[in-house]
């Protein structure tokens, strides 16, 4: 099949024009027998730097030589570094298999392009799809930063019944077939242009999408035309086997799918990648091209010197620790909610991520213990109001982040947690 985006993008995306200094360099392989004499770019004689050396955990020393620290120092390609797009593509087609890179002329052939981060990757991807009245599809509780980047689109975010498994394909179902099923190249009456999601280890509520969960949501991409928005930034982090993903279930072209180094090397990078069908990626770059110029090509290269070491084979084996080391510390935090709040909160099992997310049994909103007791204690959890699309809800759930607090840490704080219950429900006693 053959996708028409035209009635996706925005009034804004619309009127884009490529920037023609950088779509000069972006469109040519620029190697060493060209004359430079056409961009502003800094001579490297100047630049600061010229080697740098790099200790790994085992004390490994991994040295940037001056051609590659002039690469990372220099204005780069929009899209990245020719050799990181080459690795990324490597590592996509190992875990993800696109099909529409095994169908012949496919108009929606997924594209490659770096990010600043799958935040980055997301504000870009919402900025050329939303415009007022379009509706944006999303679990009950849901990421903040995808609200917030929506709304000054004028866009509404309408959330659906969701369970442990993710949105509910019958109640997705019945919210859209309020409307018909639209005509080729076209949206809903409704104006519904997207689905989206964190499908494993959901930020905030540690969902993992089944493969049988996202076929269903698929096929209703498909028949109602919108795209779905895979925003997996939590993919390492889960248990194996890792789940089949949107992207590798799309044959139409219609999944964007964004990813990050930020979980599994560090955010400090301030870099992710997309994985777009190509119409969407073309509008994407041009965009890019007027703001971020793309990602930092300092970090590129950095990243590339630890990459090029390992290969995918060591890169999904780092991510095999890095997992590990996110379970015990999730194990640990079950622990001491078990011991400290059994009787006060419930709770789903995590499989991956970094949250926990409670449910408090004895209060209607949390707001009051989180933002006055916890906070005024120095103690420092999230309020599940926080991931509602209404402000001023309430909500007796919180997210409990267990990545970063040490065992001892975590231990103060769910005794924190259960001496100001206490408090809570005494006060409401006397």
């Amino acid at each position: 099949m053959t996708m028409d985006y035209s009635c996706f993008f925005n009034k804004l995306t619309m009127k884009r024009r490529p920037s023609p200094l950088r779509e000069l360099h972006d469109s040519l392989n620029i190697d060493a027998s060209y004359v430079l004499m056409g961009g502003g770019m800094p001579n490297p004689e100047m630049f600061p730097l010229k080697s740098m050396e790099l200790t790994l955990p085992e004390g490994t020393k991994v040295e940037i030589g001056q051609r590659d620290l002039h690469i990372g120092l220099q204005y780069q390609s929009t899209r990245g570094l020719a050799e990181l797009i080459t690795f990324i593509t490597s590592l996509v087609k190992r875990l993800h298999d696109p099909p529409t890179w095994n169908i012949s002329g496919c108009s929606g052939a997924h594209c490659i392009t770096t990010s600043c981060g799958a935040q980055d990757g997301l504000y870009k991807t919402l900025e050329l799809l939303l415009e007022d009245g379009d509706i944006i599809l999303s679990e009950e509780f849901t990421y903040p930063s995808m609200i917030g980047t929506s709304r000054p689109f004028g866009a509404d975010v309408q959330t659906v019944r969701t369970d442990k498994h993710g949105i509910v394909p019958e109640s997705l179902e019945a919210l859209l077939s309020q409307w018909p099923k639209p005509e080729p190249g076209k949206l809903t009456a409704g104006k519904v242009k997207a689905f989206y999601c964190v499908p494993n280890g959901d930020n905030p509520t540690g969902i993992r999408y089944t493969v049988e969960r996202k076929r269903a949501i698929y096929k209703l991409a498909c028949q109602y035309n919108f795209l779905i928005i895979e925003d997996d930034a939590y993919f390492f982090l889960e248990e194996r086997p890792l789940t089949q993903s949107f992207l590798s279930l799309d044959t139409e072209g219609r999944v964007i799918r964004l990813d990050t180094f930020s979980k599994t090397m560090a955010p400090g990078f301030r870099l992710g990648f997309a994985t777009i069908p190509r119409p969407l990626y073309q509008k994407f770059n041009l965009s890019a091209q007027v703001s971020t110029q793309g990602s930092s090509s300092l970090s590129q290269s950095i990243l590339m010197a630890l990459l090029r070491r390992w290969g995918v084979d060591g890169y999904l084996d780092h991510c095999e620790r890095v997992c590990e080391f996110y379970a015990n510390r999730r194990q640990t935090c079950e622990r001491l909610a078990r011991k400290y709040l059994q009787d006060e909160a419930e709770w789903e099992s995590p499989s991956g991520g970094m949250f926990l997310w409670l449910k408090f049994k004895r209060l209607t909103d949390s707001s009051p213990l989180i933002m006055e007791r916890l906070l005024n204690r120095k103690l420092l959890i999230v309020a599940g109001s926080e991931f509602s699309k209404e402000n001023g809800v309430q909500s007796p759930y919180a997210r409990i982040a267990f990545s970063l607090a040490s065992d001892e840490q975590m231990e103060k704080g769910f005794a924190i947690i259960a001496e100001e219950l206490k408090k809570i429900h005494d006060e409401k006693t006397d």
